[in-house]
């Protein structure tokens, strides 16, 4: 458990002139680089831009796979193809498709931090009363990553995709106990102690898109994927199963 636990001010109207110049620039830098259009082809499972929504079951592995429960997961991404191919097949109408993308992906994991890793906190750390205090914990990870996909179709409504990718990490672990403030300041899961910490991280991962209708539009979607934090989060590793909608 102990690998868990591991400014100047500006005024604000001179904040927001400091950022706008970057703001610009973003926005600048994205309009340039998405396509005009995100037309979709009668004879592949995917259109040019691409948005998913999706969430499921988060299973914890490495280092920390004996202080932390499975948990679960949402996620929101979005992108689009930089180049696509393809060959005739036997006839003019069969193409054999592939394209590769690049994706933003966002991904929210909530997980539970087991008796035994909490009670080893407590040992460990002796001289913290916020930790002496805690009656249980959740651990809490978000992480932001740039990864390029190649997607394959295997039929007019199926499609393969592998990705990997780079990207920001969060680790927080909140610790909650019972509060003795008074029943005035008593809120329902007082935090009594608080750890986290920002990094890198690498992931990887594939899954399956199946359109269920014959024309273009919503497809659903299965994956997996493997996340690795670097730095203060090198004890992280999480493999999120997650399923949902994309576009």
């Amino acid at each position: 458990m102990p690998h868990l636990l591991r400014h100047s001010r500006l005024h604000p109207a001179r904040a927001r002139r400091r950022r706008l110049p970057g703001v610009l620039l973003l926005s600048a830098a994205i309009m340039w680089g998405l396509p005009l259009s995100c037309p979709a082809q009668d004879d592949f499972a995917f259109h040019s831009c691409t948005a998913s929504l999706g969430g499921g079951w988060t299973q914890r592995t490495g280092t920390a796979a004996n202080s932390l429960d499975a948990g679960w997961n949402f996620q929101a991404g979005g992108g689009f193809a930089v180049w696509s191919h393809s060959t005739p097949g036997r006839n003019t109408q069969d193409h054999n498709w592939w394209a590769l993308f690049i994706g933003a992906n966002f991904m929210f994991d909530g997980m539970g931090v087991t008796n035994a890793a909490l009670q080893q906190a407590r040992i460990s750390n002796p001289t913290n009363v916020g930790l002496l205090e805690a009656t249980s914990a959740r651990a809490r990870f978000f992480s932001a990553t740039l990864d390029p996909t190649l997607r394959i179709p295997i039929s007019p409504r199926v499609s393969l995709y592998g990705l990997g990718g780079f990207g920001w990490f969060r680790r927080s672990i909140v610790f909650t106990g019972a509060s003795s403030q008074g029943a005035l300041l008593e809120p329902g899961g007082p935090t009594v102690f608080g750890s986290g910490g920002n990094s890198g991280v690498y992931d990887f991962g594939g899954g399956i898109n199946v359109r269920p209708w014959k024309r273009a539009g919503l497809t659903v979607y299965a994956e997996a994927r493997y996340y690795h934090g670097l730095a203060v989060n090198n004890a992280s590793t999480l493999v999120p199963l997650s399923a949902g909608v994309r576009w």
